[in-house]
């Protein structure tokens, strides 16, 4: 067959035309390949023809272009090709195709969780995983993998998805890699609290009535249909899935900095992301503000996939995104290193507060107000001349923690585990023959609790004992009045089992709620960590207090003469949830109880507020609850699950009590059919299948919280 080749054998034989857009350019451009040449190839040949296009056109700014961050993009496919030596025929690519030619670099509106938006260089080719560690290694903030972006959906956008849940249209709403102008692109958007400024300030600023502004028309891929010939392309967008918009002619700076400013300082971003402006939660209308369990469910929505990019996933240039904390029980919080990220999770936090996206009761609410007014108060002290006392403190705190941590493999030298027993009260909720409290004498001795009539019974055989290992523990207090009971889930081998405990004292609970957490963990009270448990309880009952010692020792509930004096712009919505606002006598009364409860923890520098408002955020019993809405087996029914860092629980959506719950430490396997969209769990005795209703992405989102627990 050599015979058949010769030297004058045409190059082009066996070519097709493929058609290419150059987004940059805003230009259209053929070429001749073959289905064995490497897609770096196709690059280079783009390339090289693209100065013969400009010497006829007036874009005589491009001649010297840098291509060097530029890759191909199939839209109809919604993927990149980034492995360069992958041949043609090896992707798929034919005569059919069109690609474009974009660069990966683009600019988004990123809005951080203190509500202040920033404009963001992202690689939009690669994950969202490494998207976020950028991002939080420009702004400061470690752990990133704490993090996540989410889209933006309006609060009617959620709510109808709620209402409508059982509707397959709206689950395909939610699809990644469908929606190409949808609520992540902008075609409707709000005032921005914060921005950049473009004058060379470089600082955040607050605007009045700024508004998110798009260059250009916004183009439906539905309308613009298949690829139009070159020179008709509207200004401002590329067809087919990957419409772009406001992009065209701009060259990104060589330095991928946060915003469009080359001298671009970080010291200036880093009071506005430490300090947040002030904000009204419950006045802005694009915060979602869930009326119900059903509705909270919406709150994971539109968790981007951290496997795959940005435009895998129909993000686009220019459009807003939510940097969110994901997973809200941080790792290693230290004042000295993560003031933006205490910050920035202190107003997560409290967000999360003000919209009652987490019950907490009157007296909860009142303290974290009390809080949040400290912060605001001791943010315009001049800390200056606390700056060595401050640091000195930090270095006592880490040194204390190395001491615990050497105690700790000391303690393991004991011969005897501490134990607690004394008289309490106790109740079993779901025993009708139990609807008061009865008094006994209970034994805490390792991961074990026993209760017996009296204390000549310890050594015989107890009424009843069990193991608090993986048991749920939470809190009923009201210290004003005097109220300290322990809500114990324990399982049993008929399921969840509930017990309370009443005790007479502050101290008696810090104890006992202390050695319960521990024991629900798999620790006993050697534990070093158990003294700081009850220190850090004993300091929260204390924040809660608003009792003051008169003269003669005694106990009083008089009005403290030391109030704070209230700033003349104080406003009750920006620090008590309007559930909260609503039941009260009056917002007088409510500034009254902010005012004397402040006397409790005035002494707190702004960054020691922050962190205890973040730990009292986190002893609330419903913190790290993430709810979804689900079909279970062959039930017809939306049911709502919830997942937690320990368990997974069914939940009765009247009252947002668990009706069933399955514990981690029971669970042997899980796997996903990614196919039908189903999560099948195996648990001790029991099979758990469910499918999550608001589609693939919630059921990543799932499948998250589980590898993260």
């Amino acid at each position: 067959m050599a015979h058949l080749i010769t030297e004058g054998f045409p190059d082009d034989v066996g070519t097709w035309k493929l058609q290419v857009v150059i987004t940059d350019l805003n230009i259209s451009q053929n070429l001749y390949v073959r289905g064995d040449e490497h897609i770096g190839g196709v690059m280079r040949k783009l390339v090289e023809q693209v100065p013969s296009v400009h010497n006829q056109s007036r874009n005589a700014d491009y001649d010297a272009k840098d291509w060097s961050a530029h890759y191909l993009w199939w839209p109809d496919k919604c993927k990149w090709l980034l492995h360069t030596r992958s041949t043609l025929d090896q992707v798929g690519v034919n005569a059919a195709t069109y690609l474009e030619f974009t660069p990966i670099y683009k600019y988004c509106k990123v809005q951080l969780p203190d509500g202040q938006i920033i404009n963001s260089r992202l690689d939009f080719s690669t994950t969202v995983l490494r998207v976020v560690k950028e991002v939080c290694k420009d702004i400061g903030i470690r752990r990133s993998e704490e993090l996540s972006l989410k889209r933006f959906y309006s609060p009617e956008e959620l709510r109808k998805q709620v209402n409508n849940v059982e509707s397959e249209n709206a689950n395909a709403y939610f699809q990644p890699g469908t929606e190409f102008v949808g609520p992540g692109t902008l075609k409707r958007q709000a005032p921005i609290s914060a921005t950049l400024t473009s004058s060379g300030t470089n600082t955040f600023r607050k605007q009045s009535s700024p508004a998110i502004h798009v260059s250009g028309q916004i183009f439906n891929s539905s309308e613009l249909g298949t690829m139009p010939r070159a020179g008709s392309l509207p200004r401002g967008a590329s067809p087919g899935p990957g419409a772009y918009y406001g992009t065209l002619g701009r060259v990104p700076p060589t330095n991928p900095n946060i915003g469009y400013n080359s001298d671009f300082n970080i010291d200036n971003l880093d009071y506005a992301l430490i300090h947040s402006p002030r904000t009204i939660p419950a006045r802005d209308n694009l915060l979602f503000k869930p009326q119900n369990y059903w509705e909270k469910a919406a709150i994971n929505r539109g968790w981007l996939d951290s496997s795959r990019s940005l435009m895998e996933q129909g993000i686009l240039e220019d459009s807003l995104i939510l940097l969110r904390f994901k997973f809200l029980n941080p790792f290693d919080l230290n004042p000295k290193y993560d003031a933006v990220r205490i910050n920035q999770l202190y107003e997560q936090a409290k967000t999360s507060i003000l919209l009652d996206e987490i019950d907490h009761t009157e007296e909860e609410s009142i303290l974290l107000g009390c809080l949040h007014l400290q912060a605001m108060l001791s943010k315009n002290l001049d800390e200056t001349d606390a700056t060595e006392d401050v640091d000195v403190n930090t270095l006592l705190d880490e040194l204390e923690q190395n001491l615990d941590a050497a105690a700790l493999s000391k303690r393991s030298d004991l011969t005897s585990v501490p134990e607690l027993a004394e008289y309490l009260k106790f109740m079993k909720p779901k025993k009708l023959a139990f609807k008061n409290f009865k008094r006994a004498y209970f034994v805490f001795r390792d991961l074990h609790l026993a209760y017996f009539n009296t204390p000549n019974e310890v050594n015989g055989t107890p009424l009843s004992s069990f193991s608090l290992k993986g048991c749920e523990v939470n809190q009923d207090v009201s210290v004003a009045a005097s109220r300290y009971h322990i809500k114990l889930l324990i399982p049993t081998s008929e399921g969840m089992s509930d017990f309370l405990l009443k005790c007479d004292t502050e101290h008696q609970f810090a104890r006992w709620m202390a050695a319960c957490k521990l024991a629900s963990r798999g620790k006993s009270m050697a534990d070093a960590s158990y003294n700081q448990e009850v220190d850090q309880i004993k300091k929260l009952l204390s924040m809660q207090s608003t009792k003051t010692v008169t003269s003669n020792g005694n106990n009083s509930l008089k009005k403290r003469t030391n109030s704070v004096q209230l700033p003349n712009d104080f406003n009750a919505e920006e620090y008590i949830s309007q559930k909260w606002i609503k039941r009260g006598k009056s917002k007088q009364s409510i500034q009254n109880r902010i005012s004397d409860g402040h006397g409790n923890i005035k002494n707190l520098s702004c960054t020691e507020a922050k962190l205890q408002y973040i730990r009292t955020w986190q002893a609330l019993p419903e913190h790290g609850i993430h709810y979804f809405i689900v079909k279970s087996g062959n039930n017809r029914k939306p049911e709502l699950m919830a997942v937690a860092m320990n368990r997974l629980m069914k939940i009765n959506a009247d009252n947002g009590e668990s009706t069933k719950t399955w514990r981690f430490t029971n669970m042997k396997k899980w796997h996903v059919n990614w196919e039908i969209r189903e999560l099948m769990i195996a648990f001790d005795g029991e099979n758990v299948n469910f499918r999550p209703l608001s589609g693939i992405v919630s059921l990543k989102t799932l499948t998250d919280f589980f590898h993260f627990r």
